[in-house]
């Protein structure tokens, strides 16, 4: 029996060391995996700014560049490779001047051959009308023969008349002019019934011919004109500007190559991040300084078009504007998105691009640790603070690539 009660009492000893063993592990896996990471970094490698409270200007910066108030595209008409060029970009042209020449041995070829017959139709058509003239004047011949014969056969019957009445001539001569004069009438009759039958008809082809000369001349003329389609021309009087063609360079139909700037006004063009495109309205403000002076200007138009990360807009100046005016100047441009209001601000840094703003490494004594924030509006210098910081707090706004991963930082002197 008191073998047994040993034995007993050493297995419960071995459960115990077990247990706590575990026991152990556990306590020391939970204390590594709650343990906050660190890192050590030198406080020269940092940058520290404050919390603020003070007015925030909820404002954008552009840059914007001055180009015509309004312009005309150059098109090509005819596609073809570029030949000859008359013109050069920014020179000054007048309305209708040849600025290039395209040249398509294709459709020259079958201008060409439309132009050629189209010319033998008109010729066809002017050698029906000589017809139907010829038939005209052959019909004119037989209307002075009928009449002619008529008058004759009339005479002849007068006389024949009066000498058989005065018991003269005989009857039979009176009765064969009489018979002839019967028939010469019925003759002529029957001509002009025909001449005027075949007048009305002739008339209706004269007339059909004539409009279908008529059309297919103005067919040839267009034809014609349209060889001038390979002559690129200034749509109106200007500057020439984007007009960057080389010769041999194909050119299709349809295709600008430049425009021409009217010398009637300036407007500014400027492209903005797309953050802002639901923040932008035409009647916003803005100003600008050149020459130590102000000068308003307002949105016009929005373009929204997105192109690498970027829109467009357009800016007119509301009364004054700056002298000496020329396009491609540059100006930087202060826009007016709404009333100043008194925020709490952080500068603008590095950082935001590893948080996206939702998390900021706030400093106390020689630590920064991690703490969540919410940021509002922005303007070029500072990000409105919604919530998650305190005014006179300090933060690091340098560059997170190298400890975004800690929870709290170490910061050596």
């Amino acid at each position: 029996m008191d073998t047994k009660i040993v034995k007993n009492k050493s297995k419960l000893k071995l459960v115990l060391i077990v247990f706590a063993s575990a026991l152990a592990v556990s306590l020391f896996g939970w204390y590594f995996l709650n343990q906050k990471k660190t890192y050590n970094v030198k406080l020269d490698d940092l940058t520290i700014d404050g919390v603020t409270k003070g007015k925030f200007e909820d404002m954008l910066m552009v840059t914007a560049q001055t180009q015509s108030l309004n312009s005309s595209m150059v098109n090509v008409v005819e596609g073809g490779a570029v030949k000859e060029i008359f013109a050069e970009d920014g020179q000054m042209v007048t309305k209708g001047q040849p600025i290039a020449r395209v040249y398509n041995p294709n459709t020259e070829f079958n201008y060409l051959n439309q132009e050629t017959g189209i010319m033998q139709q008109i010729s066809q058509m002017r050698s029906s009308l000589l017809e139907l003239k010829n038939q005209e004047f052959t019909q004119d011949k037989e209307l002075l023969q009928a009449q002619n014969d008529y008058n004759t056969a009339l005479q002849s019957f007068n006389l024949q008349k009066r000498l058989y009445e005065a018991e003269i001539g005989k009857k039979t001569d009176y009765d064969v002019t009489l018979q002839n004069l019967t028939y010469q009438k019925q003759r002529k009759q029957i001509v002009e019934k025909g001449a005027s039958s075949e007048r009305t008809s002739r008339n209706s082809q004269f007339s059909a011919i004539n409009n279908s000369i008529n059309q297919m001349e103005k067919s040839l003329n267009i034809l014609r004109s349209n060889k001038n389609n390979f002559l690129i021309m200034a749509p109106v009087s200007g500057r020439l500007s984007s007009f960057t063609i080389s010769l041999g360079q194909n050119l299709t139909s349809g295709e600008s190559i430049g425009k021409v700037d009217l010398m009637g006004g300036y407007k500014l063009i400027a492209k903005v991040d797309e953050y802002y495109i639901n923040k932008l309205q035409n009647g916003i403000k803005g100003s600008l300084e050149n020459n130590a002076k102000q000068f308003e200007v307002i949105i016009t138009k929005i373009l929204p078009e997105v192109k690498e990360g970027q829109f467009s807009i357009e800016l007119n100046f509301i009364e004054a504007k700056p002298e000496n005016l020329k396009i491609g100047m540059t100006f930087g441009v202060k826009l007016k998105l709404s009333a100043d209001t008194q925020s709490m601000m952080i500068p603008k840094g590095n950082f935001y691009k590893d948080t996206n703003g939702k998390w900021i490494y706030v400093v106390k004594n020689n630590k920064a640790e991690k703490r969540e924030i919410i940021l509002g509006r922005e303007n070029p210098m500072y990000y409105e603070v919604v919530s998650g910081l305190k005014p006179g707090e300090k933060i690091i706004t340098s560059d997170y690539s190298e400890i975004k991963k800690y929870e709290i930082i170490n910061i050596n002197k």
